[in-house]
């Protein structure tokens, strides 16, 4: 029998608002069990069928699936797509159609550094509700989080972040390569693809930002390294550390007047949760400082 500490539930928090005359509004959470699932590795928000509504697209241990909203009805479109774990999915409507593509990562092992690993692109049919069409990509070894993200011309590519460099064990050795793979107009036809960094060690968690005035995206990752951004320049990409501390999970936010914070678990799998924030004379070389830890 499993328990609950490895049989999750996906639960959706419905938010009902009431206000009495100035009063501020008060919120009250009410929780909705959707379904109950295996491991749950990726989880993703959009619209997957095209009517205005966000759904919910879910990476489970073996099966892709997704959650109609408002009913929750669940759709299974992809199964056993490796024969180990799927461990990351990306969805976003990366076309302008209101309709998500999909990206999953998966056959997650991770003792091993070699060649485990899987990055697979599904082509949807005319009903997405039935079973789409998986398209196996190139992959670096250790396949573990993966984002569609927006580029200077307005076109989306697709970057798939390793945890760990090929070859590397306990984040000795090589680094990890960071790859920018480019949807072609047949997307069963070859993928080329662009290394954005091959630096960093163990790294857990990435995430797509865009802190400056140009249209494109750009990536932070928390890695052993610490926190580290990777921006384009040149038809390429620039890194900029900004914190040391080895770092597992990281978002980003804004403080009032603007300045910007990143938190973080760290280490990987981490005890302590901390944020930095931007200094005011930010600039190349320059780390930002740890301005609150949670233990």
């Amino acid at each position: 029998m499993k328990t609950l500490t490895s049989f999750a539930s996906v639960v959706l928090l419905a938010l009902s608002l009431s206000a009495k005359g100035a009063e501020p509004p008060a919120f009250k959470w009410r929780s909705v069990e959707i379904d109950q699932i295996d491991i749950g590795y990726g989880l993703q928000l959009a619209d997957v069928d095209g009517d205005g509504k966000t759904d919910i697209v879910l990476a489970d241990q073996k099966t892709v699936q997704w959650y109609h909203n408002p009913d929750w009805k669940k759709h299974i479109i992809a199964r056993d797509l490796t024969v180990r774990d799927n461990v990351c999915v990306s969805a976003r409507d990366i076309d302008g159609d209101g309709k998500c593509e999909i990206a999953v990562g998966g056959q997650w092992n991770f003792p091993e550094s070699i060649k485990d690993g899987a990055v697979n692109y599904l082509i949807p049919p005319a009903d997405r509700t039935q079973p789409w069409t998986p398209v196996k990509l190139y992959n670096e070894p250790s396949t573990h989080r993966m984002h569609w993200i927006k580029g200077p011309d307005g076109h989306f590519s697709l970057a798939v972040k390793p945890l760990r460099g090929k070859g590397t064990v306990d984040g000795e050795g090589p680094g990890l390569k960071i790859l920018e793979y480019f949807p072609p107009a047949d997307p069963k036809s070859e993928w080329k693809t662009g290394l954005i960094d091959g630096t960093l060690h163990m790294s857990h968690n990435f995430h797509p930002v865009n802190w400056d005035d140009d249209p494109e995206e750009e990536l932070i990752a928390a890695a052993k390294e610490g926190v580290w951004h990777f921006d384009r320049k040149d038809g390429g990409w620039v890194s900029r550390q900004l914190t040391t501390d080895f770092a597992g999970e990281i978002r980003d936010g804004r403080l009032p007047g603007g300045r910007r914070f990143i938190a973080t678990v760290e280490p990987m799998h981490g005890t302590k949760s901390a944020a930095y924030v931007q200094p005011a004379d930010d600039g190349p070389g320059k780390l930002w400082p740890q301005g609150a830890v949670l233990i």
